[in-house]
């Protein structure tokens, strides 16, 4: 079997004035993968309903941040070497703090051998790198995400609308199907239970 049975973290992201984030919490699943290759990877996914988007490095001299979410899809992450830290839920746009004092945002790290998935409309970019950072990204298909009429899996928003146009696009989120099939555990995989629960 290509990947451990391991105990789902999740991360609640709280939606912003200018990032729609996601009532559907972040799912993480810390070094599930037993071949962090791109082989192995495509073994372990269920690409039934996840489509490959791109294989991906970021080197810490060529970090460069762009903050963005999909509307239309959710997007997992399977980690083959290095390691990133990433923000999530936070727009440009945003205040560096909320009105309690608090960093706005949520940080995590990801590392080789982790999975972890990112729900519709949930801002994220990658801040910082330890050795060269290499990823594979896949995407949910969905009634919205019609494959014959989009040429990516996925879109890009760069979460930098006005709170009318934001609130317009997390409506829209909002509307993208939990899958069937969690992307490494299938049917009954953690993920779908806890998503579904929500």
């Amino acid at each position: 079997m290509p990947v451990e049975q391991v105990k789902p973290e999740i991360l609640y992201v709280p939606p912003t004035a200018h990032s729609p984030n996601s009532k559907l919490p972040v799912v993480v699943y810390r070094n599930a993968l037993t071949d962090p290759t791109p082989d192995g990877v495509l073994q372990a996914v269920e690409e039934s309903e996840w489509k490959k988007g791109g294989h991906w490095k970021i080197a810490k001299e060529s970090l460069a941040a762009t903050p963005h979410y999909h509307s239309t899809t959710h997007e997992a992450y399977t980690v083959l070497h290095g390691a990133a830290t990433y923000l999530l839920g936070k727009s440009p746009l945003d205040p560096g703090t909320d009105s309690n004092g608090d960093s706005t945002g949520v940080r995590f790290t990801a590392r080789a051998g982790d999975v972890f998935v990112f729900p519709a409309g949930v801002t994220h970019f990658v801040t910082d790198v330890e050795d060269e950072y290499e990823f594979i990204g896949f995407y949910s298909l969905s009634s919205q995400n019609d494959q014959n009429s989009l040429k990516e899996p996925y879109n890009m928003e760069y979460a930098t609308d006005s709170i009318e146009i934001t609130n317009q696009k997390r409506g829209k989120c909002e509307l993208v199907p939990v899958p069937a099939h969690d992307p490494i555990y299938g049917e009954e995989g953690p993920m779908i239970k806890i998503w579904k629960s929500v």
